[in-house]
């Protein structure tokens, strides 16, 4: 059974959370019930990239969770999934993600509902309940560290002839980033299976913004960012390659505010600007098309690419 202690806490997530995310932080005002790791009952499960999707029980109401790789260990719910889940709040606990480069800064609250896996007992798992779609595929979005399983495999297509392992250490097996090097620069690297284009965020586009690194052609485009919203970017040409892999359509990050909040008090501004991330690159399916899986092994800390390379 998992443990539970008191604590007051502010949750650092996933710093970078796709595509040019600035640094996500769910910010717990008060003293809340924190939940230790838990034990995994189950060995493993094979997602499907096309269709990221897993069955579970949210206060024994059945719900479909979409399973975003760039999440930390949380859930995300829409306020409407959340009033028709009966998920009730934490008194005076907020959830804000930050955006980078801009002081936009989306706004929420915390909850702590109960959540079944199939098969697996009671767990408890935080959820930041925010006033945008969150996603349009599934009830809810689901970081992987939430899974109770060991091995998670994300199939991506079928095994391609002379594909090989490529495997990365993990400093956090609850959240899907590795280091390598890219261009001579040391970058984080993430994955977003469900969108194709490779996202630089904004300090590692002014890293490569040089002759031999990004070069910016045509105008920004409104792109997906993450639950659900949208923001401009500015679409690139490079022959930088990361993990051995070409990167196809690819995008930096630019200053713009986030669009699609369902509520008026959803996306909040504030003055004081934020240290920037480190410098990542999001792979979107038109990189990770020579790979046939990525796995992670949660015990080991690995993280495993069957790519052809």
């Amino acid at each position: 059974m998992p443990r539970f202690r008191l604590y007051r806490i502010s949750i650092c997530g996933n710093s970078d959370l796709g595509a040019g995310m600035r640094r996500l932080f769910f910010v717990l005002s008060a003293l809340v019930a924190g939940l230790a790791a838990p034990a995994w009952a189950q060995d493993s499960i094979t997602l499907q990239a096309s269709a990221p999707i897993i069955d579970a029980e949210i206060n024994n109401r059945p719900v479909r969770l979409e399973v975003d790789l760039r999440f930390p260990r949380a859930l995300a719910l829409s306020t409407e999934a959340a009033q028709r889940l009966r998920v009730r709040r934490i008194p005076f606990a907020n959830a804000r993600i930050g955006i980078e480069g801009s002081n936009d800064t989306l706004a929420g609250r915390i909850a702590r509902p109960r959540v079944v896996f199939e098969g697996e007992e009671d767990e408890r798992a935080f959820a930041a309940i925010f006033g945008v779609p969150v996603t349009r595929r599934a009830d809810g979005l689901v970081g992987p560290g939430v899974l109770p399983y060991n091995t998670i495999i994300v199939r991506l297509g079928p095994d391609l002839p002379g594909a090989r392992d490529i495997s990365f250490p993990m400093a956090d097996a609850d959240i899907w980033r590795v280091e390598t090097q890219v261009g001579g620069e040391t970058l984080q690297v993430m994955f977003d299976v469900t969108a194709a284009p490779t996202i630089f965020n904004r300090t590692a586009s002014r890293l490569f913004d040089r002759p031999d690194g990004l070069v910016a052609v045509g105008d920004v485009v409104r792109l997906p960012l993450i639950l659900g919203l949208e923001t401009m970017m500015q679409p690139v040409e490079t022959d930088l390659t990361a993990v051995g892999l070409d990167l196809g359509a690819t995008y930096a990050r630019t200053n713009a505010a986030l669009i699609g909040a369902t509520e008026p008090d959803a996306i909040v501004s504030e003055t004081q600007a934020r240290n920037p991330p480190p410098p990542n690159v999001t792979l979107g399916r038109d990189a990770l098309a020579p790979c046939s899986s990525i796995t992670v092994d949660r015990r080991a800390r690995r993280l495993t690419l069957r790519c052809v390379v």
